[in-house]
């Protein structure tokens, strides 16, 4: 029976049960129950009700009552309902701290930072308000319209070079004349990698159940069709030649660091990462090779090379082993020198900024003009210096260390597009030639020799 809780002002009792409740293995709770509806004559009978119905029942162990249900659900049966909730709300920051978890121990650290660079832009707020964000807005609440019209506000948006945060807004509020930094908006190709990106959250979130339809997809890639189609053309290389190289290697000689680094560039095609995370012990003398066991992070972290093949030992000529036997001599006279210190640096690596900074100083020492070459570009330059000497292309591909040599074809096409279009100049030369040497006779064809 329903015993009586308190009276409220109106003179009507609240009433509360206390049934027994039934498990299924075999332990009986008494428990309290209350209703704020449960009051007078309608209240009692339907608490009794409620009683009866309660006692005649077994539920599962652990099972919990439910105000809404009035009955005792299971604990499978909260988790569900708790998913249920977590999908209707959660938000766009939510989805994409939880979408980047299940990156982890599966990608490196270099790139979850990256594909979260990417996802910033669309799930945190903008703090140069260039475009409009809603990082706390419900992910089942974003349709094709918000997205397009982020689209277009990201197309507008300008950045700089700058990685400091506070140097950077305090340089985007500053007048466009008396800005310190150059302010660019971003590439069409830049853009579709960061919609890319949003896209496969968005799967995830629709196979997760946290919306419905992949809305980024729908409203398709950043920029016109002509803007996309251009985008994908491969970037030309800014390269040096041989001589160029040669020039570069006089200026430096008195640099002995700067002359080996700028010599196993170009001869040897290796990344930069890979040359900064050389050791001492990674130099065997006797057999004149480099064994490239790792590259270095931007956070300076050893990791593991690029792709399986990257791991390879580098044939050294004699001159770059004379080089790298004076960088070690010269480091084993310092102290706490062991096997583990840098070939280019010492118990920490060089750095990419010492790196630039000698490159560009060199270069213009040399007289090189080349804008926009980057450390990666040595490596374009080895491989299209190679080429040019006649190297068939599958030696190439094996110096470069690429998987396969597919991925040497597909990085240089523009090499062999000039090299087809040697070749049939080469092909109308000779049908010329052939033709001039041809006299005809009598309806016959007589060649002379």
């Amino acid at each position: 029976m329903p015993i009586k809780d308190k009276k409220l002002p109106n003179g009507k009792w609240l009433y509360k049960i206390r049934p027994y409740i039934h498990f299924e293995d075999g332990v009986v709770k008494q428990t309290t129950i209350r209703d704020k509806n449960w009051t007078g004559r309608d209240g009692f009978l339907e608490a009794q009700k409620l009683k009866n119905q309660l006692t005649s029942e077994i539920f599962p162990v652990g099972a919990t009552y439910d105000k809404e249900k009035k009955t005792f659900i299971s604990q499978e049966e909260i988790n569900k309902r708790e998913q249920e909730r977590k999908k209707a709300e959660i938000t766009l920051n939510e989805l994409k701290e939880e979408y980047l978890s299940t990156y982890e121990g599966k990608r490196d650290v270099d790139t979850i930072k990256a594909i979260r660079a990417c996802l910033n832009h669309f799930c945190e707020y903008d703090n140069t308000e260039q475009i409009t964000t809603y990082p706390d807005k419900v992910v089942s609440q974003i349709d094709q319209k918000f997205y397009h019209e982020w689209q277009i506000q990201m197309k507008k948006k300008l950045y700089t070079n700058s990685n400091i945060k506070e140097e950077y807004l305090l340089e985007w509020k500053k007048d466009e004349n008396d800005r310190k930094y150059k302010w660019y908006n971003f590439s069409i190709k830049r853009l579709n990698v960061i919609h890319n990106e949003i896209c496969r959250m968005i799967c995830y979130a629709v196979e997760e159940g946290y919306c419905s339809s992949n809305f980024a997809k729908k409203v398709g890639c950043i920029g016109t069709p002509k803007e996309i189609k251009l985008s994908k053309k491969r970037r030309e290389y800014v390269v040096i030649n041989y001589s160029e190289f040669v020039s570069l290697l006089e200026v430096s000689k008195n640099n002995l660091k700067y002359n080996t680094y700028f010599d196993l560039e170009f001869n040897c095609g290796l990344r930069a990462g890979e040359i900064r995370a050389l050791r001492i012990k990674d130099y065997n003398k006797k057999k004149k090779q480099l064994m490239i066991n790792h590259t270095l992070s931007k956070t300076n972290e050893l990791k593991d090379p690029k792709t399986v093949s990257s791991k390879a030992p580098i044939d050294l000529d004699d001159e770059l082993c004379q080089k790298i036997d004076k960088i070690i001599e010269r480091k084993q006279s310092k102290d706490g020198f062991n096997e583990n210190w840098y070939i280019f640096g010492e118990i920490t690596p060089i750095s990419t900024n010492a790196l630039n900074y000698n490159k560009n100083k060199y270069f213009k020492l040399a007289g090189i003009d080349k804008p926009g070459f980057r450390l990666h570009d040595f490596r374009h330059s080895c491989a299209t210096w190679l080429f040019s000497i006649g190297v068939p292309i599958a030696v190439i591909s094996t110096i470069l260390r690429h998987k396969d040599i597919k991925e040497t074809l597909e990085t240089y096409t523009h090499l062999f597009e000039e090299d087809y279009t040697s070749a049939l100049e080469l092909i109308k030369k000779y049908k010329q030639d052939q033709k001039q040497d041809q006299t005809w006779s009598s309806g016959e064809r007589k060649l002379v020799f």
